[in-house]
């Protein structure tokens, strides 16, 4: 059974740009292929964290003081 990913050595680290560049965003069966340099699981998250917080900044809240 596929998972739907998949992973890719390749010979020079120009080889691998140019994939990622060609082949992002690339249709294949009706959906977009994600295509990027591997990272650690750690730092997959914090970087994905970081796009968050940036796309949904907290919002600020009205105090709760009451009014007089």
């Amino acid at each position: 059974v596929s998972k739907g990913s998949g992973f890719v050595a390749f010979s020079t680290r120009e080889e691998a740009s140019q994939a990622l560049t060609e082949m992002n965003g690339k249709m294949i069966s009706g959906k977009p292929l994600y295509v990027a340099f591997a990272q650690r699981k750690e730092e997959r998250k914090a970087m994905l964290q970081a796009q968050f917080s940036q796309m949904h900044p907290v919002p600020m809240t009205p105090s709760m003081a009451p009014r007089l």
